[in-house]
């Protein structure tokens, strides 16, 4: 089974997210990230993108969601390759013994096997599919996950671009830390999903609290 990276998913859909912002002005908060740029130029800030891999929290999640799946389809592979080889070695060993009674049960054998092992790879291209379903479902939820958070983000702060750091394809060389919003962003992403992790529980509590009643 192939081997997915999240953050090589991460990559993708932060680099589809970087781009250029609202560009109207507006009032500095203060001297740290949200004060990056220049009232009277470009106002520029830039993002992490390694950071933002390792802390954002449904990212961490969606990680082990996919680990978990590649791994129990790793799993079922290997043993339907156990199975396969237990048929094959007691076709052997039957053959050898003078274990079939006629041409034509060895020929069934030998399909039957075939069989088995055309369903092998069969089983292997669906758990593919599904697990390559599920990570073009996640890229797009991450990718929209952090599309709309920079979008209300920027709202207030008002930035011309956005950039993005840390990553194979650099775009910055160098930037003052003063443009850094990586951990502004983090921070908000994972408010973000928490309540809206919180929000099935909730439901999930007033239905049984209704039911008690």
């Amino acid at each position: 089974m192939k081997k997915y990276s999240i953050k090589a998913l991460m990559l993708m859909a932060i680099t589809a997210t970087m781009a250029s912002c609202n560009n109207q002005p507006s009032k500095m908060d203060g001297d740290n990230a949200a004060s990056a740029g220049d009232s009277q130029g470009l106002r520029i800030a830039y993002v992490e993108v390694d950071s933002l891999v390792n802390h954002y929290e449904y990212a961490k999640v969606m990680n082990d969601s996919l680990e978990k799946m590649s791994a129990n389809a790793t799993t079922v592979l290997n043993n339907k390759d156990k199975e396969l080889e237990r048929s094959y070695n007691s076709i052997q060993t039957r053959l050898q013994n003078n274990g079939f009674t006629s041409e034509q049960q060895y020929k069934t054998a030998v399909a039957a096997f075939e069989s088995e092992r055309n369903n092998r790879v069969a089983l292997e291209a669906r758990l593919s599919n599904e697990l390559m379903q599920k990570q073009a479902d996640f890229t797009k939820t991450l990718h929209d996950s952090v599309n709309n958070f920079l979008a209300d983000y920027n709202k207030d702060k008002k930035y011309d671009i956005i950039l993005r750091t840390g990553m194979a394809n650099e775009v910055v060389l160098y930037a003052d830390p003063k443009f850094d919003i990586t951990q502004d962003v983090i921070n908000g992403l994972n408010n973000r999903y928490k309540k809206k992790a919180a929000q099935p529980e909730a439901k999930k509590e007033e239905s049984q609290q209704a039911q008690q009643k």
